[in-house]
């Protein structure tokens, strides 16, 4: 159990020293990368809430350090959390600081609300019980309007903190509010994972991005920000199995609209518009290739993926010229592991798509007896390449490892490729 807090009457500051609210310093950062991502969804690690609530400490703050178990000297949360317990908002007296641990939203509003005067002017959330620690923190919030419950007027203390949680609770806590004017004329700070249509975007920025400003709670404006460090290229960028098309006009990727001939859904990812379909090919892309291919590689290894990996099945041919199979072909041979030529290219051509290239695929015919066939044609640095899967995985199987249909052009007319 952890011990007491002494002076829980109204008006007294447990922790005997208030945060900073008159200096707009960044508190909660990205992952650094160059498509960097918030994680906003992530739940909150105790050493995560402890090392946002130390940033805000004044630099004046005097408090012995507690001493933890569990804490490596060299670790990046430790300072942080033994700060956090010698104020006696975390874990105090306790053996052990469990910084891993992720925390409920009961623990957390207990550990900010320390750093205020406490109220008791609000009536308490129904589902917190009486007798609960975390009760005279969290009626001290309600109060303070950090807080008003779910739509069914519930608090829901148990339930584990996420990090946009915990950014708009701290931003009520200090008064601050972004200043979306300004936000989204300069884009301060860019996340894969944040919208600018998400509920917690502004506080997200707000909490990420040190900014001077004017104005208190309710008309704040900044009047300038730290630079951003990287900015990503404009372009695409495959971040985690998803396809992503940076706009540096917006400051943002694309989302929810079309850019290089690709959609892109709400999140920022490049779609084909089938959810099962989406999920099959970024699982692909996630098993065969790596960060540090190039382009190229990444291209070369989806294209053995898609010449080695299934059987042919005869099937009616398509009317020449036909472009509306692509869809169902690519899914028919991920999901049965037979297809013929329309599907090899199909599911070819949705993988290199994937990657970001602005790959067509054709319907016409092969040969002297002009057989209906598909393929996939790429243009790399203003020439166009024929990538056929389906034809050279034909002459493999006839043990004819002298054929190379990837990246190559019919310059002789030898298999006499005719488009639609």
């Amino acid at each position: 159990m952890e011990e007491e807090i002494p002076g829980l009457e109204a008006g007294v500051v447990v922790a005997g020293v208030t945060l900073i609210q008159n200096r707009h310093i960044a508190y909660a950062l990205g992952d650094g990368k160059a498509m960097p991502s918030f994680n906003p969804w992530r739940r909150v690690t105790r050493a995560e809430a402890a090392q946002m609530l130390c940033r805000l400490l004044p630099e004046e703050t005097l408090v012995s350090p507690a001493s933890y178990a569990d804490l490596p000297v060299n670790a990046w949360y430790s300072y942080a959390s033994s700060i956090m317990g010698g104020l006696g908002v975390m874990r105090s007296g306790e053996e052990t600081f469990q910084p891993g641990e992720e925390i409920t939203r009961g623990e957390f509003v207990r550990s900010l609300a320390c750093f205020f005067p406490l109220r008791d002017d609000a009536e308490q959330f129904p589902d917190v019980p009486a007798d609960s620690p975390d009760a005279p923190f969290i009626r001290s919030a309600r109060a303070y309007g950090w807080t008003q419950g779910n739509k069914d007027g519930l608090f829901c203390p148990e339930n584990l903190l996420t990090r946009a949680e915990a950014v708009v609770m701290i931003n009520r806590a200090l008064g601050r509010q972004a200043d979306s004017e300004y936000i989204g004329t300069y884009h301060p700070a860019f996340y894969i994972d944040v919208s600018p249509e998400t509920w917690f975007y502004y506080d997200v920025m707000e909490a990420s991005v040190y900014h001077d400003h004017t104005g208190g709670e309710t008309d704040e404006r900044w009047t300038s920000h730290a630079v951003r460090q990287t900015v990503p290229t404009e372009g695409f960028h495959l971040v985690n199995g998803w396809l992503f098309f940076y706009d540096s006009a917006r400051g943002d990727v694309v989302r929810s609209g079309i850019s290089g001939g690709h959609t892109f859904d709400i999140n920022g990812h490049f779609t084909t518009g089938n959810a099962e379909l989406d999920s099959k090919l970024r699982n692909i892309v996630l098993s065969k290739t790596t960060p540090d291919m190039t382009q190229e590689q990444k291209l070369r290894a989806l294209y053995v993926y898609t010449r080695d990996s299934f059987t042919y099945l005869r099937r009616p041919a398509y009317p020449f010229g036909a472009t509306d199979f692509m869809e169902e072909d690519a899914l028919r041979i991920l999901n049965t592991g037979y297809g013929n030529c329309y599907c090899y290219a199909a599911l070819f051509w949705y993988l290199s798509r994937w990657l970001g290239y602005d790959a067509r695929i054709f319907n016409g015919t092969l040969g002297k007896n002009r057989a209906p066939h598909s393929w996939v044609e790429i243009t790399m640095d203003g020439t166009p390449y024929i990538f056929d899967t389906e034809l050279e995985m034909a002459y493999r199987r006839k043990n004819r490892f002298d054929i190379n249909l990837y990246k190559f052009q019919d310059l002789e007319n030898r298999w006499r490729y005719v488009r639609p």
